[in-house]
Order: structure tokens, then C-alpha cells, then sequence
């Protein structure tokens, strides 16, 4: 049983429902090791400054949970980065990941040219999903080619959650010349990716990534993945984890990554 969840998002969120502490109980019920928040921080976004943390505020938090719960579970800090390629958030974010302790950072693509896939309308400005994931993976190419200070790159096929036919009409073959460099880039620079079990709940029959995308990171030398359930209510703490350590084991992989400090460490399923 995979016993830690390293991708936590509370109402310190701009899209979280649960609070934090409401979070941790039900972890704790659930017997949970470990516990890993990973608050949104998508600085650059068009439409405000909602989507930026308010990041003293909950780092106090994390610390009062700690102490709180301390002997019963243990709670990590960290936060979900936004990558863009542009030289604006990558200056920030390039000081902002100095400035705070973080155990634990997650590299997202939530958007391309500034724009969510989440959001219908996205999918409008191109000719069909294939086009739109294309345009989706080869931004996640310029970020990982851009940028070194996180840990693991988070949900690497979010946008097969959406459009109009989703995952079902994705195959690697398609998008192998841009995934290949994406993962080879990504190996590369020691970094890891996720497997993030939200994919089962919002619609997929899989993870994110798809196990095709998994099984060939898994060949091309990549590092065990991190494991999270991108959980935004209590509910959704660890929600599918047999079936995701299943995907594990099927794509070869023996254990899984978490991150403390920033150093990884490696934990068997």
C-alpha cells in the first residue's frame, strides 16, 4: 500500500475546498504515513493574483499542524510551481524557490500561452485534440528545458483529462517525437515525474501519465516516481492508490520517490 500523498492542495488553494488541518485527519483515519501539501503558486496567470499563495501564512499553518500532530503523522511543506517558458516567471520563480524551505516542489504545466485546458474555450484554437495536445507537450518541452530547481514534473498529460475526446484517443506514437525529448530532458536533469491517481476520478481509466508515457519513462532510465493524489477535499486523500501501485508495478517500477528537504529518498510498495 502506498502510504504517503505528496500532492495536497487545501483552501490555502485558490481551488481547494478542505482546510488543511480537516486534510490531515483524514489521513491520519486513512493510516497514512506521510503527508505532503502542495499548495498552487501559478504566478503570471492573466486573471489575478488568486492563483499565487499567500506563503507565510501557510508556512505558519504547516508548522502549527506539525507540532499539532506531531507522533501521528508526518506533514511536509511544499508547493505546485507553475511553470511557464517565459523569462518573467522563471525570474520569479527562481528567487521564490530560494527564499522558502520547501521539502518538496512540484513543476506543473497548468496552461498553454496562458490558457487552461480545464476551460472548454481552450481546445476552440485548435484544429482537434491532437493538435491541442501537441501544442500542450511541446510547451512542457520548453519548460523542462528551461527550468532545473524543482523535483518532479506534476500530472505530465493533465490536458488529456479534457477536450472532447480526452485520453481515448491518445496513443504515444502520436507524440513521441515531442514526448521522447520531453522525458529525455526531464531524465537528464535527475529530476522525476509523477503519477498522480486524480486522472482515475476525473474521467481517465488511468493515472496521469498515462502507464504508455510511465512504461517508456521506466525505459528510458527514469527515476521511481512521486506519488499524489492532487487531492483539492479531504475525500479525495489517497484516493485510487491500489490501483495506482498496480500501475507502478506494471510499468516496472518497485518503489516510489518522496522528497524531504529537497533530497529523495526511495520507499518500496
Amino acid at each position: 500500500m502506498i502510504k504517503t500523498d505528496c500532492h495536497l492542495h487545501s483552501t490555502f488553494s485558490f481551488d481547494g475546498s478542505s482546510d488543511a488541518e480537516s486534510e490531515t485527519v483524514r489521513a491520519i483515519e486513512l493510516g497514512l504515513d506521510c503527508i505532503c501539501f502542495t499548495e498552487h503558486n501559478d504566478y503570471g496567470i492573466e486573471d489575478g493574483g488568486s492563483f499565487v499563495v499567500d506563503t507565510p501564512a501557510y508556512r505558519d499553518n504547516i508548522i502549527r499542524l506539525k507540532e499539532k500532530y506531531s507522533g501521528q503523522i508526518e506533514i511536509l511543506f511544499g508547493i505546485e510551481a507553475g511553470l511557464q517558458p517565459t523569462e518573467n516567471v522563471f525570474s520569479y520563480f527562481s528567487a521564490y524557490l530560494k527564499e522558502w524551505d520547501f521539502d518538496f516542489v512540484i513543476g506543473s504545466s497548468h496552461v498553454v500561452n496562458n490558457v487552461d485546458p480545464y476551460f472548454p474555450e481552450f481546445f476552440d484554437d485548435y484544429a482537434d485534440d491532437d493538435a491541442a495536445c501537441r501544442a500542450y507537450f511541446e510547451e512542457e518541452l520548453m519548460n523542462a528545458s528551461m527550468y532545473e530547481d524543482y523535483d518532479s514534473y506534476g500530472h505530465l498529460d493533465y490536458i488529456l483529462r479534457y477536450g472532447s475526446s480526452g485520453n481515448h484517443s491518445f496513443t504515444y506514437e502520436k507524440f513521441a517525437d515531442v514526448l521522447d525529448p520531453l522525458l529525455k530532458t526531464i531524465i537528464s536533469h535527475g529530476k522525476c515525474i509523477e503519477i498522480n491517481s486524480a486522472g482515475f476520478r476525473k474521467g481517465m481509466d488511468q493515472p496521469n501519465p498515462h502507464m504508455d508515457i510511465l512504461r517508456r519513462y521506466h525505459d528510458l532510465g527514469g527515476l521511481p516516481p512521486t506519488v499524489g493524489s492532487d487531492a483539492h477535499a479531504s475525500e479525495d486523500i489517497a484516493a485510487d492508490f491500489d490501483r495506482t501501485a498496480r500501475v507502478l508495478l506494471s510499468a516496472g517500477f518497485g518503489s516510489y520517490s518522496i522528497f524531504r528537504k529537497r533530497i529523495r529518498s526511495e520507499i518500496p510498495l
